[in-house]
């Protein structure tokens, strides 16, 4: 078949339709330079013209959401690229009824969306670029740390209006991302048993969310990332997204498996910090053609960012890896 645009492609392997090869993203963060709109874009740029993926993850610094409510980060260089936060806004239970709205067009937000627009701009519309949206809650234990959970529950009127703040920023966000032509990368990072009882994802995560992205224009791209190592699979696969994102490599469950729970389109296949750091490219091929052979309806990716130092020829390798796999029909995403 001819050759696809990366939207094509993308859109393809998530309806379970015929491509004319597997596609694939990698994604890190780039700390030290990911704090002014020049040095964020500069970066998302680059790193696209680089290795031509299939979709660009947008990397705000992972403390994007909350530095405008007061948080203190300092960049101190590690390989995961994330800031340090050495304050926390929110301290005490009552705190979260303290929470003001954020201007999503001013200070670091607004510095972040100065950034997509031009990035968006950059790479042109065939090429999908994902804004990384933080759920309400995940962006809740950013702000309150270690002791989120226990303010949830020694002051749950006051958590909640936190939250609801919280959420109309979140919606705000999303609003800018698809007003500037982004797709939705949806980071939950607390749909985990070790977080959060099947009953508390539902109230905290699951119905935030689907009032976040209900209401999303139909050719939207949304793609969920669960981060965690005792997923609510079953629950997080059934959310009407396009896509579902998780460690699949080392926490579970792996792909095969997967893919007899559920249709869903999957991103994954990679661990990244293995195969990128301390493989060969002849691993790093086999360790793509593998996940591509275990499921149908993958868009190859890591289970979450890759780190700072993983080897330049080895992402090389996983780029070149989709344009060997024998072509076939890729079928089994589907959109609920």
């Amino acid at each position: 078949m001819s050759q696809m645009t990366h939207r094509e492609r993308i859109v393809a392997t998530l309806a379970g339709t015929e491509v004319d090869r597997p596609a694939i993203s990698l994604w890190r963060h780039f700390g030290g330079i990911d704090m002014t709109s020049d040095g964020l874009a500069d970066a998302m740029i680059g790193f696209q013209r680089q290795f031509d993926f299939d979709f660009v993850k947008f990397m705000p610094t992972g403390t994007y959401t909350i530095i405008d409510w007061g948080a203190e980060t300092a960049w101190e260089p590690n390989d995961t690229g994330i800031r340090a936060v050495k304050r926390l806004p929110v301290r005490a239970p009552e705190d979260w009824a303290d929470l003001t709205e954020l201007d999503t067009s001013a200070g670091v937000l607004g510095m972040v969306n100065a950034a997509l627009t031009r990035t968006v701009k950059a790479v042109g519309p065939q090429t999908p670029v994902l804004q990384t949206i933080f759920s309400p809650l995940t962006t809740a234990r950013k702000l309150g740390g270690p002791a989120t959970l226990a303010h949830i529950r020694q002051d749950p009127d006051a958590f909640a209006v936190g939250l609801a703040t919280i959420e109309r920023v979140t919606a705000r966000l999303i609003a800018d991302a698809v007003e500037r032509g982004a797709d939705i990368f949806y980071a939950v990072q607390s749909g985990t048993a070790d977080i959060l009882t099947r009953d508390e994802f539902e109230s905290l995560e699951r119905a935030p969310a689907d009032r976040l992205l209900g209401s999303l224009p139909p050719d939207t791209i949304v793609l969920l990332h669960s981060h965690g190592d005792h997923l609510w699979f079953d629950e997080v696969a059934a959310w009407d997204v396009d896509a579902v994102n998780w460690h699949d490599r080392t926490s579970g469950p792996p792909m095969d498996v997967a893919r007899r729970r559920t249709t869903r389109a999957f991103v994954g296949g990679i661990d990244a910090w293995t195969d990128l750091r301390s493989g060969t490219t002849a691993d790093v091929t086999e360790r793509v053609h593998e996940a591509l052979d275990r499921a149908t309806g993958v868009v190859v990716g890591p289970g979450c960012v890759i780190p700072t130092d993983a080897a330049v020829h080895l992402v090389s390798a996983a780029r070149q890896a989709v344009e060997s796999w024998p072509a076939r029909r890729v079928t089994g995403g589907e959109r609920a």
